[in-house]
């Protein structure tokens, strides 16, 4: 005759205070022990010993999840196993399981070194604690599917396109990682190609994307000698004189020049080398003899190109632009392709001619800056 099972009831559970053993049926215990606290333990006979095993206290392992556990037990009895098997396996299960938000700060610590702008760590975090750790962050990483992914993505994907586009490629990367790590399987459910290209919108036709706009060339002398001797004026004069990127010139550090060449460690470029920058006089009448001479707010040069004056000069262009006004004008007055790619600090796509290219044509660029700098500045 069987034994009777699920004898114990949730109340029951609650209500049992005098220290001792509580059946449950099937070798389910609940003990009560004299201090007071609860514990279930699953009791069995094998190779003619008795014998006791701890599940989990009552706090950590309500009734439900003993009674699934001490069936798995039996289960494994059946088929001739030590039911111990199967407890050491869930220990380990759970400990090998790691959350959705565990993997962010696990993969934003192994990768911020590699990162050239210690702030992307800081993008990364905050951008994922926003828009995905709300739907799936507590989660464990091995459950994060389709539908929550598009939990997090489809609010902001009409309305923050280019913010909902960045965190769908941050979602990719940290479960790549936890896939890698052994933390999942399976495909990656916030891959784009092949999968949510299907489910929602391609980025690029909710929002095109904005190009760069650049001043025609023939007018930036005009404006060029019509900028006002303030610290943004100084500034912008001197990335258009060096055709630089903003964050090169607001970051930049007297110590950094030596005579007439300003070289740009690896850090600040955008292709992560180091870059030479041949000054003219024009460019180096701006500097100071040390310290940093344009510390400012990224936005400083943008904010004085585009507020309506007074404040600013109300033009319709971005101080990026500049760079492309260099590369029309160099264009049209025959400096060779190579020399103004190597000037705007561009990476060579083509392995090959890369591969053969040693150096910087310093020499030839300096020529180049002279050339533009006499543009700017001569009527």
């Amino acid at each position: 005759m069987a034994r009777p099972s699920n004898r114990l009831t949730a109340v029951k559970v609650r209500s049992s205070q005098a220290p001792g053993y509580y059946a449950d049926g099937g070798g389910l215990y609940l003990q009560v022990s004299p201090t007071g606290s609860k514990s279930w333990v699953f009791r069995y006979q094998r190779h003619g010993k008795r014998r006791e095993l701890g599940i989990g206290g009552l706090l950590t392992t309500p009734l439900a999840t003993a009674r699934a556990l001490a069936e798995g037990m039996r289960r494994d009895l059946g088929e001739g196993r030590e039911p111990v098997g199967r407890r050491e396996a869930a220990r380990t299960a759970a400990a090998g399981r790691m959350t959705f938000d565990q993997c962010c700060d696990a993969y934003i610590s192994a990768h911020r070194h590699g990162w050239r702008n210690p702030k992307h760590g800081d993008q990364w975090a905050s951008t994922l604690s926003t828009y995905a750790s709300p739907h799936f962050g507590a989660a464990d990483v091995a459950s994060v599917d389709t539908a929550a992914i598009l939990r997090a993505l489809e609010p902001i994907w009409t309305t923050k396109t280019e913010t909902g586009s960045r965190v769908r490629g941050r979602i990719e990367r940290v479960l790549g990682w936890a896939t890698t790590r052994g933390y999942r399987t399976g495909e990656n459910p916030a891959r784009w190609r092949g999968h949510l290209e299907h489910l929602i919108a391609k980025p690029s036709k909710i929002a095109p994307v904005q190009h760069f706009r650049a001043m025609p060339f023939a007018d930036l002398p005009e404006f060029f000698r019509a900028i006002r001797d303030t610290p943004a004026g100084r500034a912008l004069r001197y990335t258009i004189l060096t055709a630089s990127r903003t964050g090169e010139v607001t970051g930049m550090d007297m110590r950094e020049v030596r005579e007439d060449v300003w070289t740009i460690p690896a850090d600040r470029m955008k292709a992560g080398r180091e870059h030479r920058v041949p000054l003219t006089a024009e460019a180096a009448a701006l500097l100071p003899e040390a310290g940093r001479p344009f510390a400012m707010s990224e936005n400083a040069m943008l904010y004085l190109v585009q507020r309506p004056a007074p404040k600013g000069y109300g033009l319709p262009y971005t101080v990026h632009g500049f760079r492309s006004s260099f590369r029309d004008w160099a264009a049209e007055n025959g400096w060779a392709g190579d020399v103004v790619e190597m000037a705007l600090a561009h990476t060579i796509k083509d392995k090959t001619e890369a591969a053969y290219r040693r150096g910087d044509l310093l020499d030839r660029r300096r020529q180049l800056m002279r050339a533009w700098a006499d543009f700017l500045t001569k009527p």
